[in-house]
């Protein structure tokens, strides 16, 4: 197994973990402080659900999910910086 195919996989996930957090996160009303947990948590349950279509054994979607998980909530944290810094300079 190639690094290189886990890391393809992540990426195809990334995109449906972020939508599924913010949609969880509106719903819900989840603290911003909680949102890299539940991105992973959504992340590596979107890897078991795509098992079943894919394959690759098991611990590799897991991982993938994982992957794609610790991603989302990277991505999450740089577009909240980038909003907070478009935000202060408005006041200029």
């Amino acid at each position: 197994m190639d690094l290189t195919n886990i890391f393809m996989i992540a990426m195809v996930m990334v995109a449906i973990v972020l939508a599924v957090a913010e949609v969880l996160k509106r719903t819900f009303n989840i603290n911003t402080q909680y949102m890299p947990i539940t991105s992973v948590v959504i992340g590596i349950f979107i890897g078991f659900v795509f098992w079943p279509l894919a394959d690759y054994p098991v611990y590799v979607m897991v991982i993938s999910g994982f992957i794609a998980g610790l991603t989302a909530s990277g991505t999450f944290d740089v577009l909240k910086a980038a909003k907070k810094e478009g935000d202060s300079n408005e006041n200029f």
